[in-house]
């Protein structure tokens, strides 16, 4: 699952929230993510609020959109381990951008300081992650 924090820097805390329950259901209508997101909040949202981010989610390319008699219904494009992975590779590569062999090198030393059984499972999420995507 996405950290809070992790996510928000992406996506904003109603996109998060959206992509929650999307990535839950895998497919639905703006009114069934309304009634999701309305249950578990204390503050309601509106339909049309919905609706847009939901628009702008299908825009980013994390949603797909497709006319089902008068309404759009929304399936996720993205899993969420796809985003996690997209997401990182853009942080990682405008650190490198902006920062060049230096980023490098302090990833590599941060890196030393983790403790080696979180090592190793980084190392195997790294080889999954190499590997091609059907």
């Amino acid at each position: 699952m996405i950290g809070h924090h992790g996510a928000e820097r992406h996506l904003g805390e109603l996109e998060v929230e959206i992509m929650r329950v999307m990535w839950l259901r895998g497919e639905a209508a703006v009114r069934e993510v309304l009634e999701d997101l309305n249950t578990s909040r204390k503050r309601q949202v509106a339909y049309t609020t919905v609706m847009t981010v939901m628009g702008r989610l299908a825009e980013k390319g994390l949603l797909r959109r497709r006319l089902v008699g008068k309404a759009h219904q929304y399936e996720v494009a993205l899993t969420e381990d796809q985003f996690l992975h997209a997401a990182s590779r853009r942080l990682i590569r405008t650190l490198i951008d902006d920062f060049g062999e230096v980023a490098i090198a302090e990833f590599l030393v941060e890196l030393e300081q983790i403790a080696p059984e979180r090592r190793r499972r980084l190392k195997r999420l790294a080889s999954r992650s190499d590997e091609p995507s059907g």
